[in-house]
C-alpha cells in the first residue's frame, strides 16, 4: 500500500510538472501544445498552492515554489534510475498519512466519477467533492518526502 500510495503521490505530481515545463521550453520555439480541456485537474497536482489560492500568493514566490517543485521531481527521477530507490525512506510518518489521504481521496474520486458516468446519475460535482482533498494532500506529500530525503541523505553521509 505505502509503495502504490507514494507512487500515485508522484505521478500525479510529475505529470503537471513535466507538462507545464515542456509546454513552456516547447512555447520558446514557437510551438503551442494544445490545452487539455481538465487542465485544471490536471495542474492542481503540480503545486503546493490549491488553485483557489493562486491569485492571493505573489508571483515570484508560485515561480519559486515551481523551481523547487521541479528540482525535486528532477532528484527523486535521477535518485530512481541511479539508486533504484523506489519510495524514500522519508515516505513515512506525516507525509505518508498525507499520502494515504490523497490517494484515497483520488482513487474514491475516480471511482465515484465513472459510477455517475456509467449511471448516468449525476453531474460529477460529488466526484469533484471528493477530489479535494487530493488537491491539498498529493503535493504536500511529495514535497515533505523529499525534503526529508535530504535530512536523512545528510545523516547517512
Amino acid at each position: 500500500m505505502r509503495r502504490i500510495a507514494y507512487w500515485l503521490c508522484f505521478t500525479l505530481v510529475a505529470i503537471p510538472i513535466s507538462f507545464g515545463w515542456v509546454a513552456w521550453l516547447l512555447s520558446l520555439i514557437s510551438v503551442t501544445l494544445p490545452v487539455p480541456s481538465f487542465s485544471v485537474l490536471l495542474f492542481s497536482f503540480g503545486s503546493l498552492v490549491p488553485q483557489m489560492f493562486v491569485p492571493l500568493i505573489p508571483k515570484l514566490v508560485l515561480m519559486a515554489l515551481g523551481y523547487v517543485m521541479l528540482f525535486l521531481l528532477l532528484r527523486r527521477i535521477w535518485l530512481f534510475i541511479s539508486k533504484k530507490e523506489w519510495v524514500p525512506f522519508s515516505f513515512r510518518g506525516f507525509p505518508q498519512v498525507l499520502g494515504y489521504i490523497g490517494a484515497f481521496s483520488f482513487a474514491l474520486a475516480i471511482v465515484v466519477l465513472v459510477l455517475s458516468i456509467v449511471l448516468r446519475a449525476g453531474s460529477g460535482v460529488p466526484a469533484g467533492m471528493l477530489l479535494i482533498p487530493a488537491m491539498f494532500c498529493v503535493p504536500w506529500a511529495f514535497f515533505l518526502t523529499e525534503l526529508l530525503s535530504f535530512r536523512k541523505a545528510a545523516t547517512q553521509s
